[in-house]
């Protein structure tokens, strides 16, 4: 008996120890945009950054051939799920110069790696949007080190999804694996930068698994009347906001089984009220499930939505976006 509690003692002051000496994440989001932007200004007076116009112009429905990382099947604890996401979650978004103040700043969304060689997947408004009287931008994504590489090109773009691969030249980051088939009722994770509030970790459940049409808006943003193939999405409880576009939606073993897409609002506006916003106001979460992003990495699938039409005609979202 004696040797039993020793044992159970031995157990108990290991577990509490590998627990102290594990690493604890901290961030500071002002210091972290502070590193992102200073290294964002080297960068583009040693000319190494690629316009945000020149990007947009790659934005095109096309696939491209990957060699992806293999499903996970272990299961994580919370904390250390959330270090693993965070090794291949990046910001990834704008750096421009401001219209107003004339000052540089960087506007946050999300991407992950999903291929070897710095190939990231996020949404394609991450690239196109566009704010009105900017004049300089440039695209980038940050580790969470606040190191900064400049995003190269559009490798494949999928726009009816609101999905795309873009690539940065960064060796050594390891791919999230991709996993369909996810179901409602499955424990889902997301890894994002709500708000410019950086690198947060939610938790949550798929609450719906549903085929959406999304409107599509011309050059002027009026309703071209054309709709987009059923676009395959999941609806979750784990939270995000504004700003976490792109980020990953992963399983309990680190499998990514959605991307963040976009944000609705459910509610009913009052009787002799046209302006007024639903209420009450209830946000639900859509995330583009995997198997649309798989798309981007099998040849020939999106051949067949093709069009004629150029990237001001694209079809997008009707959804309020998170960017």
């Amino acid at each position: 008996m004696r040797s039993f509690a020793v044992l159970l003692l031995t157990v108990i002051l290991f577990t509490t120890g590998a627990r102290a000496g594990a690493p604890r994440f901290v961030i500071d989001d002002e210091e972290y945009v502070e590193k992102v932007t200073e290294a964002s200004a080297k960068l583009l007076r040693a000319s190494k950054l690629k316009s945000l116009d020149s990007l947009r112009a790659q934005v095109r429905n096309g696939s491209l051939p990957l060699k992806l990382a293999p499903e996970s099947h272990e299961k994580l604890a919370p904390p250390d799920l959330c270090d693993r996401l965070r090794q291949s979650t990046l910001a990834v978004g704008s750096y421009y110069k401001c219209p107003d103040c004339g000052e540089w700043h960087f506007n946050s969304s999300a991407g992950f790696v999903v291929g070897e060689g710095g190939v990231i997947c996020t949404c394609c408004h991450v690239v196109e949007a566009a704010d009105e009287g900017v004049k300089e931008s440039y695209l980038i994504a940050a580790d969470d080190a606040g190191r900064v590489f400049p995003v190269q090109s559009v490798l494949a773009a999928d726009t009816e999804s609101d999905t795309c691969l873009v690539k940065i030249d960064v060796p050594g980051l390891k791919p999230l694996p991709l996993r369909q088939g996810a179901r409602a009722g499955e424990r889902v994770y997301c890894l994002s930068h709500p708000g410019g509030y950086f690198f947060m970790f939610t938790q949550g459940m798929v609450a719906r698994v549903n085929l959406k049409r999304n409107e599509g808006f011309d050059e002027h943003g009026r309703t071209n009347g054309v709709l987009t193939r059923p676009i395959l999405f999941l609806n979750v409880t784990a939270e995000f906001a504004p700003g976490s576009s792109g980020a990953p939606i992963a399983d309990e073993d680190g499998n990514v089984v959605g991307q963040v897409a976009s944000i609705a609002d459910a509610g009913e506006t009052e009787v002799g009220t046209t302006n007024a916003p639903p209420s009450p106001s209830v946000p639900v979460r859509f995330c583009t499930a995997t198997e649309e992003i798989l798309r981007l990495t099998q040849p020939n699938t999106l051949a067949a939505h093709e069009t004629a039409t150029t990237n001001a005609t694209a079809v997008r979202p009707r959804l309020r976006s998170p960017h």
